[in-house]
């Protein structure tokens, strides 16, 4: 076998290059994945010994003990207890802040006195005015020491309280991550809310299990109802906690990098194909000295380890240099306490055992179609294959089964809202279209050839289809590493609009106004905002709202004509009909609220010259507070100078713009007027969240796409060896070089055009399936949307990427002499 081996190896070549680089960028996947994820659990697990450190043990009071004094006065009680050195009470708050003349929010707590921490710049807090922020946090709002935060209630009633930036603490993560003094807690403008208590043990019992235990059982006497956890049990909490994370991020990896491993094994299952067909003298030869059926398949299957061993070794290299590149930038952009990038044995014991199992199974076919070569073979002359068999009849009724199952399972699961049933149906259907493919595929390149030749009057195309029937295998399998790669990026780019468009009709049903202020006075200001497209001007009047109990506030009516609105809408409808009326979600506020979501409640509308108006009233989340929307014609004689300015912004804004049209009315209008950008800050939020998923999917994709391109390439180039008869045979009646060339890239095109048409129609079904049974019909209705630009973009991409896999084979098989090709070896 050893000789059989070193023989195809030699013969091998360059040509096994593209085979070994296809596994080497699947294991590089995977172990840059298990590398990061690693170091990811490495950093989630220092960030809770961070968290836990200096504290014996926690006592958690969030949540059960709701009154400050009472969680003092147990911290007190806890803090006599024998062996005990201190009790700290730990309390937070929440509120928004002027953050260095932006707005933001500022999440407080109580600096633990027994946190180690290490300041990068001045020094813990040591009065009540005085605050210490995470490094983070201050980076984000350009905020250094000196600095002054002004945090205020969310009422707006109260005077904002400063406080002064005296130190930056590192190691503290968390958006909004600050500190202050206890005194400087009571001072905090919203109500502080008991957290925990840090237990710290007196002298040599500090730091020791066993008597952190002791103090755990006379803590849980003391308050039973509350849990008390050791130093070691925080940590072991925390990390369960964040575990989730990292199991999430980890099968993702996996789940991307098993689709790049699949679509390298059709890709070397090809090659091999390919190799065994131009070896057949080779192995007739060795079959007619001795050698057995069981040396040649033994052979074959060791190439291919040893190929998969050689790749798998590139591609952890390659794997841990990207995961140091990937983590170099965690630490620039994101986190600087990422953990580093540590080499682990198993990422590598994984990439080598995968890669090597992959391509040794990979090449099992092809070594038990080279163990049935007969000793005959080697008086047939070199490099004339004779025609693969016609369609697999059982293999295509297996695979239209399966077919027709699994995609039906995905209908079914997008009726059913079932995500779990809709991921088995589209493995299932996806797996019989594969299988059958043998029959189709062929079939289509066959027809699109032929209708090509009809079109242009060429014979390249009709010799491409002549080739599709000759080599109907290779084109398919060919075809389906391509066919993988079109599916998963079209579902995911339909998926991602589908998903955008649902929420945005879900939205213009919740939201039909993006935004909207309670004056008239904000229209020169806005007119020169891009983010702005339109805008409308309500008349209003100021009034008196008087509930059936009694009840007033002082209101804003407003009202217009239908197809004012309409200019600004996001849907039709949006006045209420006579006798109806919609008020701002403030009056579902306070002790007594007009009305609950979702029902009516029968209100009096009164001003003064006019006649009261009673309506059937509904609360609604995106008029400004204070407001009240009625019917047009309700016989009020109502003011554009007293009336409110709706505003239509641009689907292209981010919430960026958003937010910055929101700054514009508050400085124009004034805090005290009521606004709100909600519905347009929600839809520029979805947006972005869904386009930044998109990203990351079709980054993660590109190792699979990169794959397949490399197996179209490979593919092409070993059928040079295969097709250089035909080729010289073609050069001798008469096609020129070019005509070579074209008839290498032709073939090349038409399988990605059958990819494209096959994977498009699949992908568009999978995107829509996808997202209907992710959602359920109660929360949001599903509405498809194929966005043809992007897909205008994949077209195009996967028609280039054919015709640069195949510039080289092409080019090659085209210097073909005539009479070099038609002479024997």
């Amino acid at each position: 076998m050893n000789t059989i081996l070193r023989t195809n190896l030699r013969s091998g070549g360059t040509r096994l290059f593209a085979a070994g680089a296809a596994i080497a960028v699947a294991v590089a996947f995977v172990v840059t994945s298990l590398l990061m994820v690693d170091a990811f659990s490495r950093t989630m697990e220092s960030q809770a010994e961070a968290e836990a450190a200096g504290a014996d043990l926690m006592v958690s009071v969030g949540g059960v003990i709701e009154d400050p004094d009472e969680a003092e006065e147990l911290a007190g009680e806890v803090g006599e207890l024998d062996g005990v050195a201190s009790a700290q009470l730990i309390r937070t708050g929440f509120a928004p802040a002027d953050l260095g003349g932006r707005d933001g929010y500022l999440s407080v707590s109580e600096l633990p006195e027994h946190l180690p921490t290490e300041f990068s710049a001045g020094n813990a807090p040591r009065a009540a005015g005085e605050i210490v922020l995470s490094e983070q946090f201050a980076s984000a709002y350009a905020l250094s020491v000196g600095d002054t935060v002004t945090s205020s209630d969310f009422d707006g009633d109260t005077t904002g309280v400063p406080y002064t930036v005296v130190g930056l603490i590192s190691g503290v993560q968390g958006a909004g991550a600050a500190f202050v003094t206890a005194e400087g807690m009571d001072a905090f403008p919203e109500e502080a809310y008991a957290d925990s208590v840090r237990v710290v043990l007196a002298g040599d019992l500090h730091g020791d299990p066993a008597a952190q235990r002791i103090a755990q059982e006379q803590i849980q006497q003391l308050a039973p109802e509350l849990e008390v956890l050791t130093h070691e049990q925080i940590v072991e909490a925390w990390l369960e906690d964040l575990s989730g994370s990292g199991d999430i991020l980890m099968s993702i990896g996996l789940g991307f990098g098993a689709i790049a491993v699949f679509v390298a094994g059709l890709v070397i299952t090809n090659t091999f194909g390919v190799l065994v067909a131009s070896r057949m003298s080779t192995l007739a030869l060795l079959r007619a000295i001795g050698a057995t059926a069981r040396q040649i398949k033994q052979a074959t299957i060791a190439e291919g380890a040893l190929l998969g061993l050689a790749g798998s070794a590139v591609g952890v290299l390659l794997g841990l240099g990207a995961a140091y590149g990937l983590g170099a930038a965690a630490r620039g952009f994101w986190l600087e306490e990422f953990a580093a990038v540590q080499l682990t044995g198993a990422a590598v014991v994984v990439g080598l055992v995968l890669g090597t199992l992959v391509t040794s199974a990979a090449s099992l076919f092809p070594a038990l179609r080279a163990g049935r070569t007969s000793p005959m073979q080697a008086l047939r002359p070199v490099d004339v294959a004779p025609a693969e068999g016609g369609v697999p009849r059982v293999r295509t009724a297996i695979g239209a089964v399966l077919a027709v199952l699994g995609l039906g399972t995905v209908v079914a699961a997008a009726l059913l809202h079932s995500s779990l049933l809709g991921v088995a149906g589209a493995m299932t259907g996806f797996l019989g279209v594969l299988l059958a493919a043998r029959a189709i595929v062929p079939a289509a390149v066959r027809g699109l050839g032929l209708l090509l030749a009809r079109i242009t009057g060429g014979e390249v195309p009709r010799l491409v289809a002549q080739n599709a029937r000759q080599t109907p295998g290779r084109l398919a399998t060919t075809t389906s590493a391509l066919l993988i790669g079109v599916t998963l990026v079209v579902t995911m780019t339909v998926g991602a609009a589908t998903a955008q468009r649902s929420l945005d009709k879900d939205l213009a049903e919740r939201y039909p106004v993006d935004a909207a202020v309670a004056s008239t006075e904000s229209d020169a200001a806005l007119s020169a905002d891009d983010a702005v497209t339109g805008s409308v001007t309500l008349a209003g009047e100021q009034a008196e709202l008087a509930t059936e109990d009694g009840e007033t506030a002082p209101v804003q009516v407003v009202s217009g004509s239908a197809e004012d609105v309409e200019t600004v809408a996001r849907r039709a409808e949006v006045l209420p009909e006579s006798g109806k009326a919609l008020m701002a979600s403030s009056f579902y506020e306070g002790e007594q609220p007009v009305a609950a979501w979702g029902e009516t409640a029968r209100v009096t509308l009164s001003t003064p010259g006019e006649e009261s108006l009673q309506v059937e009233a509904e609360l609604a989340g995106w008029l400004p507070a204070g407001t009240v929307l009625v019917a047009s014609g309700s016989g009020w004689d109502l003011e554009e100078a007293a009336g409110q300015t709706w505003l239509r912004i641009s689907d292209a804004a981010s919430a960026d713009e958003v937010m910055r049209v929101g700054s514009t009315l508050t400085d124009v209008v004034g805090e005290q007027t009521p606004s709100t950008v909600e519905a347009a800050l929600s839809r520029a939020s979805f947006s972005e969240v869904i386009d930044t998923v998109l990203l990351v999917v079709l980054v993660l994709l590109a190792a699979s796409v990169v794959v397949a391109v490399i197996g179209v390439s490979n593919t092409l180039a070993l059928s040079v060896f295969e097709r250089r008869r035909e080729a010289a045979l073609l050069r001798a009646l008469g096609l020129t070089r070019g005509g070579v060339r074209r008839l290498v890239s032709t073939e090349a095109v038409l399988m990605a055009v059958v990819a494209l048409l096959l994977g498009g129609g699949l992908g568009v079904f999978f995107g829509w399936a996808g997202v209907s049974s992710l959602v359920a019909e109660d929360v949001m209705g599903v509405a498809l949307a194929v966005p043809w630009g992007r897909l205008g973009l994949i077209v195009g991409a996967t028609l280039l990427a054919a015709v640069v896999a195949s510039a080289i084979p092409a080019r090659a098989l085209g210097r073909t002499e005539p009479a070099a090709g038609l002479s024997r070896e």
